[in-house]
C-alpha cells in the first residue's frame, strides 16, 4: 500500500485516500494538495484521474499544462542525446552537453560515462543525473542507466551501475532523494525481458528480488550485457579484472606506437637441392643456344648467392 504521495512525496493522510479518488493508473497516489495543483492545470482530471499515469502528472506540473506522452522507443519520444558535458536548454525541450574551456568537474566525468553507455534519458530525470555527484563516489565509474520505474515503491528515477553496485535514485518534485543500492557482490543473478513498448530488469538478492520497468524496449538488456561480468564479484577481484583490462590497453597502445620494423632485402635461403636443380636446367639453357654466357654467369651468380 502506498504511503507516500507520488508526486511530492509526502506522507499521504486518511483525507488523502478516505474515497480512493486520488489513484492513478500505474498504482501511485496524490495527496490532496498535489491533486488540486494538477486539476487546476488540467479540469479532465477531476472525473479522469485514474485514466493517468504519475509520469504524464509530472509532465503536466513542470509544463504547467503540456500533456507529453509516455517516454517510449518511437521517433516521437523526446530524449537526451548526451553528446558532451555542460547543460544547455534549446527550443525542442532536449538537453545537450557541451565543454567549456574550465577544467572538467566530477559532473562532467559523469556525463562522459553516460555517453560511453549509449543510453537516452528523457529530460525528466536531469536533476537525477545531477544528484549523481553526491551518490557516487569519487573513483566509482559508472557502466550502465536507464530510466524507469522501481517496482517496489512505484517510485520514477534513474537505476545505474558502476563496477560494483546498482543504485536507484529517484530525487522527488518537492526536494528530497530516494535511494537504494544493491551491491554486485551480493547480486546472484539478473535477468530482462522486453515488451511491447518497454522493458523489464530483475536483480536478484539472497531474500530480495528489485524489480524495475525501463522506459525504453531495448534499456534492460543492454543494462545487462553491461553489468554483466560484474556479478557476483568482490571488490578485490573487480581491481585485479580493471588492472588487467589497464595493462592490456597500455600493451596495444605501445604495439600500435612502435615503429615498422626495417625491410629485410635479403631474399629467404633456398634448399640446395632445389638451387642445383635450377643450374642444371641454366646449363641445357645454355647448351641449347637459348641463354649467353653473360645471362648464364648472370643468372647462376642470383642463385649461387642463395645458398
Amino acid at each position: 500500500m502506498n504511503t507516500e504521495c507520488a508526486l511530492c512525496g509526502s506522507t499521504l493522510t486518511s483525507m488523502d485516500t478516505l474515497l480512493g479518488e486520488n489513484k492513478l493508473s500505474d498504482g501511485g497516489v496524490l495527496c490532496n494538495k498535489c491533486l488540486n495543483k494538477a486539476t487546476n492545470i488540467n479540469k479532465d482530471l477531476v472525473s479522469d484521474l485514474g485514466n493517468y499515469s504519475i509520469v504524464q502528472i509530472r509532465s503536466m506540473v513542470l509544463n504547467e499544462g503540456s500533456e507529453p506522452e509516455m517516454a517510449i522507443e518511437t521517433e516521437s519520444f523526446e530524449t537526451i542525446q548526451i553528446a558532451q558535458p555542460r547543460i544547455v536548454e534549446t527550443p525542442s525541450q532536449s538537453i545537450q552537453f557541451t565543454y567549456t574551456p574550465d577544467e572538467p568537474s566530477r559532473l562532467d566525468e559523469i556525463k562522459d560515462q553516460i555517453v560511453a553507455t549509449g543510453a537516452k534519458l528523457s529530460l525528466f530525470v536531469n536533476s537525477e543525473v545531477e544528484e549523481l555527484v553526491n551518490v557516487l563516489d569519487e573513483n566509482e565509474r559508472l557502466i550502465a542507466i536507464a530510466e524507469g520505474k522501481y517496482l517496489h515503491n512505484n517510485l520514477e528515477g534513474i537505476v545505474v551501475s558502476t563496477e560494483r553496485r546498482i543504485i536507484f535514485v529517484d530525487k522527488k518534485f518537492f526536494g528530497g532523494v530516494f535511494e537504494n543500492e544493491f551491491l554486485l557482490q551480493k547480486v546472484s543473478s539478473v535477468e530482462h525481458d522486453t515488451s511491447l513498448i518497454s522493458s523489464t530488469l530483475k536483480v536478484y538478492t539472497p531474500g530480495f528480488t528489485a524489480e524495475f520497468k525501463l522506459y525504453i524496449k531495448s534499456a534492460a538488456k543492454n543494462f545487462h550485457d553491461a553489468i554483466q561480468n560484474y556479478i557476483g564479484r568482490s571488490e578485490d577481484q573487480i581491481r585485479i579484472q580493471q588492472m588487467q583490462a589497464q595493462q592490456q590497453q597500455q600493451q596495444q597502445q605501445q604495439v600500435v606506437q612502435q615503429p615498422p620494423k626495417p625491410h629485410q632485402n635479403s631474399e629467404q635461403k633456398a634448399a640446395p637441392s632445389l638451387i642445383f636443380e635450377q643450374l642444371e636446367r641454366l646449363g641445357k639453357l645454355r647448351e641449347m643456344g637459348v641463354l649467353t654466357e653473360e645471362e648464364f654467369a648472370e643468372q647462376k651468380k642470383k642463385l649461387l648467392a642463395k645458398l
